[in-house]
């Protein structure tokens, strides 16, 4: 924009683009802490115009919907700007604002409240929040399914399995109890809405009603949150499981926090080491992407195909078969990672279609106390692609688990065996 006056708008742009500046573009910082919490309570809801009228500004200035010649922005704001007007929250704002914003169709474009920012903020660092640890999925319209949960987390010492039902919080509906929030994702109407439980600190307890059949009677649960981190299950999820006759070592990366290349590292040369091939699950959200390189190198690709487990520590790089687990929400971050996994013949990709989310974010302060999360930046892959709204295939489709799956896991199984497989064979890198 040399040569011409910045708008407040573009202002707001301009500590990211300085940082972007300074990084690989293939390895750009996909998540940017942007301005402190604004101080003070949240405003009344008089204040939604305004709350509108800042989101709406910065949303026109951002490049990817700037250039869709399709929206019908004038459209869009005759319709949007009186539904914000009439909220009579802060939720129902929130609400009408992601509406908008999922029709605009933008990754990393999302209105999240301040709990939620929070959290997100400290999940990226690796630093513990209070947690229930479970995401669910509105698998059947009206009802929430359990979809993933952290390992030795508060939902799985709770007696929770994947795809079972939460009929009910608290004695409430499940979607009408106040716990159940949204999990921040994009409000992208063709994806997949995902929920959790909200803590606000640590032992709090939640009475559930859980069905895990469809014709059988809800049985009760309590769950209890704890202080944790997508960083820390991640840790928790490192094991080893007999398959075929082989040793395989699985470990789950929930995000792509500060911590998580040194975390694999350690994992591939300690508890993981004597296996004869590993399951690396890459489901869930993205995070950093200056930590794909290190990353990578602890398999032997990535840009240059650079070896070493970690920054600076020589580690040799993972020589057995590797297995990467992904699915329709594995995101920013990771589908970078995922693209130069399946460029440099790692592995296999076991799942479905990673999102195609993979735009840089910044996160700016709105009125009113929440925050407008924005995808401003092109983050292309080593050949000049875009990732944004394509994605990557996997190399071995399998759907993700279903409602009533009795803890099964039919992405984990298929990586399980594809893993033995090789670990039988004579083949010792490649996709098989």
């Amino acid at each position: 924009m040399a040569g011409t006056r910045r708008t407040r708008d573009e202002e707001a742009f301009t500590p990211m683009n300085d940082r972007m500046a300074r990084i690989p573009v293939s390895f750009a910082l996909l998540v940017t802490l942007a301005a402190a919490a604004p101080s003070g309570r949240a405003r009344a809801s008089d204040d939604t115009l305004r709350t509108f009228d800042a989101c709406w500004r910065h949303v026109r200035a951002l490049p990817r919907a700037a250039a869709r010649d399709d929206l019908p922005w004038d459209e869009l704001l005759r319709e949007y700007r009186p539904r914000a007007d009439e909220a009579r929250s802060a939720a129902e704002l929130r609400a009408v604002l992601n509406e908008m914003l999922g029709e605009i169709g933008v990754s990393h474009t999302a209105v999240l409240d301040r709990a939620t920012h929070q959290t997100m903020m400290r999940e990226l660092a690796g630093r513990p929040t209070p947690t229930f640890g479970v995401l669910l999925e509105e698998m059947v319209p009206g009802r929430l399914f359990v979809r993933a949960m952290y390992e030795q987390g508060p939902a799985e010492r709770a007696g929770l399995a994947l795809g079972d039902e939460i009929v009910a919080v608290d004695g409430n509906p499940a979607l009408a109890s106040a716990p159940v929030v949204d999990a921040g994702y994009d409000p992208r109407p063709d994806a997949t809405r995902l929920f959790t439980l909200r803590a606000s600190a640590a032992g709090e307890a939640l009475d559930l009603a859980v069905r895990v059949a469809p014709r059988e009677r809800p049985r009760r649960a309590r769950i209890v949150a704890e202080a944790t981190s997508g960083l820390e299950a991640g840790r928790r999820s490192i094991r080893v499981v007999r398959r075929g006759g082989a040793r395989i070592g699985i470990v789950h990366l929930w995000m792509v926090a500060r911590g998580t290349a040194e975390l694999l590292r350690d994992a591939l040369r300690g508890g993981l080491a004597s296996c004869d091939a590993v399951v690396v699950d890459l489901r869930g959200r993205g995070g950093h992407a200056d930590e794909i390189g290190p990353l990578l190198a602890s398999f032997g690709g990535g840009k240059g195909r650079a070896r070493g487990g970690g920054r600076g520590r020589g580690a040799a790089a993972w020589t057995r078969p590797a297995v990467f687990l992904i699915d329709d929400r594995t995101r920013s971050a990771k589908e970078i990672m995922a693209w130069y996994i399946r460029r440099d013949g790692l592995g296999p990709l076991v799942g479905e279609r990673t999102e195609g989310a993979v735009l840089g974010a910044t996160f700016v302060p709105l009125p009113g106390g929440c925050w407008l999360e924005l995808g401003a930046i092109e983050v292309p892959v080593a050949d000049g692609s875009s990732l944004e709204g394509v994605g990557v295939e996997p190399t071995h489709p399998v759907p993700r688990v279903g409602p009533f799956a009795r803890g099964s896991d039919p992405i984990l199984e298929r990586g399980l065996d594809l893993a033995a497989a090789a670990a039988g064979s004579s083949r010792l890198r490649g996709p098989f």
